[in-house]
């Protein structure tokens, strides 16, 4: 049943976790089809909501040299910056939603640029994991989401299914678990009470998708996403990420 999940959630958690990610993918579409009445329309594109390839392509003028997508690396660095490593519940606290909100329209308006709009670290956090969380496909494609719940506890194996990944998908894996082992120092663990246990429950829903549309099903196989979250954030050499952006 519902009240019986092992991680203690609420029916209410899975019902609005669910319906949100649903949600928001039938917008996508919707949206994509609307494409050929509004073309004309001087709409700017998004960064979020679209795909890491079109993510690509938007930046390719303004980040030439950038390999990752610069809305993830700004975010990151900015959590950091901001306090993260010494914030109690970061990325489980969400930021203050009309902040994230007007963040998000800032930097895709490129009103950032003289000042960035908030020195609030939960923000930032939250617009991350939004950003993650809206991308039209998953990061870890769904053609090996049933691979990663398999074999969520073998490290070896964890790694060798990100290699199946295509090579952006792979790189934005990579750079936000480097990212979340910097939350690994005890002095940082002792400060933001966030173990990898919490980062990888937190991340698991924006780094996978299950492609059900059964809600018991999606609940079921988040003990394994988690799982599998947490041993790439304890296991995985990120070491080639360094310098990354």
């Amino acid at each position: 049943s519902l009240a019986g999940d092992p991680d203690g959630r609420s029916a209410g958690h899975w019902i609005r976790k669910f319906s949100m990610k649903r949600g928001f993918r039938g917008k996508s579409k919707s949206t994509e089809n609307l494409s050929a009445s509004t073309e004309n329309l001087p709409i700017k594109p998004s960064m979020f909501g679209a795909t890491l390839e079109d993510v690509m392509a938007l930046q390719k003028e303004s980040h030439p040299d950038n390999h990752l997508p610069w809305v993830l690396s700004l975010l990151a660095e900015k959590v950091v910056f901001f306090g993260g490593y010494s914030t109690e519940g970061i990325f489980r606290v969400p930021g203050d939603i009309d902040k994230v909100s007007a963040l998000k329209t800032s930097l895709d308006n490129g009103e950032f640029l003289q000042e960035f709009p908030t020195t609030d670290a939960p923000v930032c956090a939250s617009l991350l994991k939004e950003w993650l969380r809206e991308l039209y496909d998953p990061v870890i494609t769904n053609d090996l989401y049933q691979k990663c719940l398999e074999n969520c506890e073998h490290a070896k194996f964890c790694e060798s299914i990100l290699k199946e990944l295509p090579a952006i998908n792979r790189l934005v894996v990579a750079f936000v678990i480097r990212f979340l082992q910097g939350f690994l120092e005890e002095e940082t663990v002792r400060k933001t009470k966030m173990t990898a246990d919490n980062l990888a429950m937190i991340f698991a829903p924006n780094l996978l998708r299950c492609p059900s549309t059964d809600l018991q099903v999606a609940m079921d196989n988040s003990k394994w996403e988690m799982t599998f979250v947490r041993t790439l954030i304890n296991t995985l050499d990120t070491s080639y990420m360094e310098g990354v952006v």
